[in-house]
């Protein structure tokens, strides 16, 4: 039975009831005693959630103690008060997901075996619910399974040194946990879902798919359902669909006790939804409302339906790459890989999942995918990717490994997985690709194998199929990467770009490898801000919070993250580019001076991730989009996230974040050609700002300066060669070297006004970047605060000499920039909002790279 959408019952027709209390582990127990439950060690469990995160409670496991929970079997169990079923009534038991291997048992009866933590189910429990109730949920040992001899089953084509045991092939659950390279620890065992008893009356809604489709200036909305009446008393005989308060009506066909209604509803002037960087993302509140034949009316709330049309771009999606238009307009994607935001629990809070998602959101971000070695998302993350307006690239759980499709059992399961998970997702407007998994054809191809052996029917024709029928106009890729010839070169379709990055590539790769779209890039080993590598691990309210503590302050890096049998780890990766931009040695820095050594560190993997985005967003680039390996780090430490394990930015999220802003300004190096400085405005509304761009040597003194009044479309990105608006030849790029360069600073600002405080600055060095630090006197900052209506501080900065990578700290405040620079003689607006009703400080401290020491800021305006 398909789950039906959120419920208003005025008949009282339906009634969820969540099992969240209760519950009690048994962990690691001896087979002998599985029937023996009264002898078993239980401890108090928080459901939903895994052995794992039941350990992290009661402080018996953390991230590195290297338990191997797929070892041992483990009890769950729930007592628990009901009614018994009555007459005109059916009980179900709904079970969201149970990794892996499983057993369920109610008040002593087997109810349920399950062999993927993917799958979801109800059970008819009617005949066994009673006032009290005992279920038990048996998870077995999955490395016992691993070790099956499988008879006459074809062996693998290939294996991959992603994971250790290639015969996980053969179960449906995720890598996390179980990838050395990238999430060793912890493999998730448990019912990871919720756990929910279902009680319907009269009526049972078992099916609700829905379509909607654009036609001009009007939207359609189509909606199916299908209905079971209980009784005789309960058939319905009409029923409406309300979309903002505009009707449809249902026409009915009858076969025995079900009933199924069809009902479209047309939405003339429909507001379109759109990701946030480009418009507004609409969304439409849908109701159904049932009569039934003794004059009873049922009411149904459906998500909210958001109408929006998808161009994948010329030629066949992934081979021929991928250029999203939306509606029509032409979306850059910029986007990440998105992580659990517990990993243990594998369920987050709602307010922890919308958190995440916010600060993607905030930071330009307007897509998020779903890679294929992690796990299916709930409900609630794809409601607010709904509502923030953000695009879903969804793999599904496929990666790396030759999937026995051609076993019947196996293809069953899966099978039923992609109708179930595409049904879900055909109700989101925010659901942009659908993908047939991760790296399955690269990890053929980088083998020397012949990369037709990653093609599969499954793949190729049955997935395709079912995801036009569940998800018609979502494109469909076969695999990330993929394209045509060898599936990772970056100019063929849709790639894997790691050149700047793993491969540790110039920074001119960027241009060279010709990138179409990247489906994972830039992935650095980035390091956490000092403030929370420096709490204290016993801290509570962190750990309550995302559920894992930060790492120690002298340990900043935590576990590298790595490739599987390469010689180096990202740390390495992160070293290179420290050395290429600054032009230190990072060995000899971290072993003479390891404060600067990460202060370097953390902004270096920004400053890369800045330039790469800039490249692939001039409108002369063959890139289309590029999506960030991870959103946030799996544990404590310098991981690929740009959000650390807390959930809290780190430097290369507030680079992304001036790179990737719907309206901003960068430079881009020409060459022989100069600088050219490209201004784009992804907004809906024309932009009309002041270009200006100046020239300073040594970081100080003012060379050349010019403006330029402007007016830019919607959706469209300018470019203007530097020269063109200085009006002269001033070897911007530093590339004929005529003798000594005349300029070390290059400056472009966008401004409301002509003089005011820029809104948009970037910044370029064509000397390269210096490691010299100013006093705070030669450095001559200055500071205006104000304080606004809503508790919240207004900062004005100002500098004599160019302030690089500044940061301003304030206990309980947060700052809407950091890592930012200050140019000499011009204001740099900056505000700290205060969180949780934080009182105002008296104090707030500045400090920057290029600075020899803290500055003192008091609130009341004195330094």
């Amino acid at each position: 039975m398909m789950s039906a959408p959120a419920l208003a019952s005025p008949a009282e027709v339906s009634i969820t009831i969540p099992l969240t209390a209760n519950w009690e582990l048994a962990s690691g127990v001896d087979p002998v005693l599985l029937m023996k439950a009264h002898a078993l060690p239980f401890i108090p469990a928080k459901m939903p959630g895994t052995v794992a995160s039941v350990l992290r409670n009661h402080h018996a496991w953390r991230m590195g103690d290297s338990v191997h929970f797929d070892d041992a079997h483990h009890l769950f169990r729930c007592r628990f008060d009901a009614e018994p079923a009555g007459a005109n009534e059916q009980v179900f038991l709904r079970l969201g997901g149970i990794a892996t291997l499983a057993e369920v048992r109610l008040n002593g009866e087997r109810i349920l075996e399950s062999n993927s933590m993917f799958a979801s189910h109800e059970v008819n429990v009617s005949a066994l619910i009673r006032d009290r109730n005992e279920l038990v949920i048996t998870c077995y040992p999955l490395a016992a399974a691993l070790r099956e001899r499988r008879g006459f089953s074809p062996l693998a084509r290939w294996r991959t040194r992603v994971i250790n045991q290639q015969q996980l092939r053969w179960f449906r659950t995720t890598l996390l946990g179980r990838a050395p390279g990238f999430s060793p620890e912890p493999e998730p065992v448990g019912p990871w879902r919720p756990v929910s008893l279902v009680r319907h009356r009269r009526i049972v809604l078992e099916a609700w798919s829905r379509q909607v489709s654009l036609q001009g200036s009007t939207g359609t909305l189509t909606v199916h359902i299908q209905l079971r009446s209980l009784d005789t008393h309960s058939r319905p005989v009409s029923g409406r669909v309300l979309v903002d308060g505009v009707p449809g009506l249902f026409e009915w066909n009858r076969e025995g006790d079900r009933y199924f209604g069809r009902a479209a509803v047309q939405v003339p002037d429909v507001r379109r939804w759109y990701p946030h960087t480009h418009g507004e993302p609409a969304l439409y509140p849908v109701h159904v409302e049932v009569t039934l034949s003794d004059g009873a009316t049922v009411g149904f709330e459906d998500l909210p339906a958001g109408f929006r049309s998808i161009d994948p771009g010329e030629g066949p999606p992934g081979e021929a790459g991928l250029a999203l238009s939306i509606n029509g307009t032409p979306v850059f994607c910029r986007g990440a890989v998105w992580t659990p935001p517990d990993v243990a629990a594998l369920d987050a809070p709602p307010g922890v999942v919308r958190e995440r998602l916010r600060y993607l959101h905030d930071a330009g971000f307007n897509l998020i995918r779903l890679a294929g070695t992690t796990i299916y998302e709930s409900e609630t993350f794809h409601r607010l990717c709904d509502e923030l307006g953000l695009l879903v690239w969804q793999d599904m759980m496929f990666a790396n490994m030759d999937y026995p499709f051609q076993d019947p059992a196996f293809h069953r399961t899966v099978r039923a997985e992609a109708e179930a998970e595409l049904y879900r997702l055909s109700r989101h407007p925010s659901t942009a690709v659908i993908c047939g998994g991760s790296e399955i054809e690269q990890q053929v191809a980088m083998l020397g194998l012949d990369p037709a052996l990653a093609r599969s029917p499954f793949f190729d024709q049955e997935l395709p199929r079912i995801a036009a029928a569940r998800c018609p106009g979502v494109p469909y890729i076969r695999s990330s990467p993929c394209g045509v010839g060898l599936p990772f070169h970056p100019r063929n379709g849709v790639a894997h770009y790691f050149g700047v990055g793993a491969y540790r590539r110039p920074l001119e790769d960027v241009r060279r490898a010709q990138v179409r779209f990247a489906s994972e890039c830039l992935a650095f080993a980035n390091v956490p801000e000092e403030q929370t590598v420096g709490q204290a691990i016993s801290s509570p309210a962190k750990e309550d919070r995302v559920g894992q503590a930060p790492s120690p302050a002298n340990n900043p890096e935590g576990r590298a993250p790595h490739d599987s049998g390469a010689d180096w780890d990202f740390h390495d990766v992160r070293d290179h580019y420290l050395n290429l931009l600054y032009s230190v040695t990072p060995a000899a820095l971290r072993q003479a001076d390891p404060k600067r050594y990460w202060e370097l560190s953390r902004a270096v993997s920004g400053e890369v991730m800045a330039e790469v985005f800039g490249e692939w967003r001039r409108p002369t680039s063959t890139c289309r989009g590029g999506i960030v390996l991870w959103s946030a780090d799996l544990e404590p430490g310098a991981g690929w996230g740009i959000l650390d394990s807390q959930g809290q930015p780190k430097s290369a999220w507030w680079f992304l974040k001036r790179a990737l802003a719907p309206v901003t300004v960068w430079t881009t190096d020409e060459g022989l050609n100069g600088v050219d400085i490209h201004v784009a405005n992804d907004r809906p509304e024309p932009l009309a700002a002041w270009l200006r761009m100046a020239l300073y040597r040594l970081g100080e003194h003012k060379v050349a300066e010019a403006d330029l009044a402007l007016t830019i479309a919607p959706h469209t990105t300018s470019t203007f060669g530097l020269e063109q608006i200085l009006g002269r030849f001033a070897d911007a790029a530093c590339a004929y070297r005529f003798g000594p360069p005349g300029h070390d600073l290059i400056v472009a600002s966008l401004h409301r006004r002509r003089d005011d405080i820029p809104f948009a600055q970037s910044f370029r060095f064509p000397a390269g970047r210096t490691t010299q630090k100013n006093s705070i006197a030669d450095a001559g900052i200055t500071a205006e605060p104000k304080l606004l209506a809503n508790g919240a501080v207004e900062i004005l900065l100002r500098s004599l000499r160019f302030v690089w990578g500044a940061r301003v700290a304030a206990p309980g405040f947060e700052a809407d920039e950091a890592w930012f620079g200050i140019e000499p003689g011009v204001q740099r607006r900056l505000v700290l909002t205060p969180l949780h009703g934080a009182s105002l400080p008296q104090n707030v401290v500045l400090t920057a790279l290029n600075l020899g020491g803290p500055l003192l800021i008091a609130i009341g305006g004195r330094q």
